[in-house]
């Protein structure tokens, strides 16, 4: 049932005009690359600093609250990207087992979110303090973890071929 929904989905117009295109398709890569940078950026510069590795100048409280925005449009942007991508050839990375990889990474990443977003990032002057860092070090430890995994699947996806009689239309 999954599978004839991504053959659907696939074969949609835009994006079967999408998947054939010599220009659109690779602007759309490239455009989800650069996304990725930014978001990849703010989480890593975040992670350092709860890590107390990096921008000790600035509190904890300074570096989450003004990265947020730039990190919430850097993800906004690599998902539509990342959808438009996946949407254009969903059959073909229905079957391919580093996309499965990113997906199962990136249900472990929304685990984390429930997990730590009230205690560690919800509230970041609380985390100042040097008694409240065990868990935001945990937090930043396992962020760090989980999207390196989603970034080495995902550079990964486009160096296996895809099975033969795919259903492109």
């Amino acid at each position: 049932m999954l599978l004839s929904f991504l053959i659907w989905l696939e074969n949609l117009a835009p994006f079967s005009s999408l998947r054939s295109s010599a220009y659109v398709y690779p602007i759309v890569l490239a455009l989800h690359l650069s996304a990725i940078s930014l978001f990849g950026a703010m989480i890593v510069a975040t992670d350092l600093r709860l890590l107390g590795w990096a921008l000790s100048g600035s509190s904890i409280a300074d570096v989450v609250t003004q990265l947020r925005w730039p990190k919430r449009i850097g993800f906004l942007l690599a998902a539509t990207c990342g959808f438009l991508l996946f949407s254009s050839k969903a059959e073909e990375y229905y079957y391919n087992a580093f996309f499965q990889t990113k997906v199962l990474l990136f249900i472990l990443v929304a685990i984390h979110a429930l997990v730590f977003r009230q205690r560690v990032y919800g509230n970041p002057a609380e985390l100042d303090p040097a008694t409240q860092r065990p868990l935001a070090k945990l937090a930043a430890s396992l962020s760090i973890f989980l999207w390196l995994g989603i970034l080495c699947a995902g550079r990964g996806i486009g160096y296996v071929a895809g099975r033969p009689g795919m259903h492109y239309r």
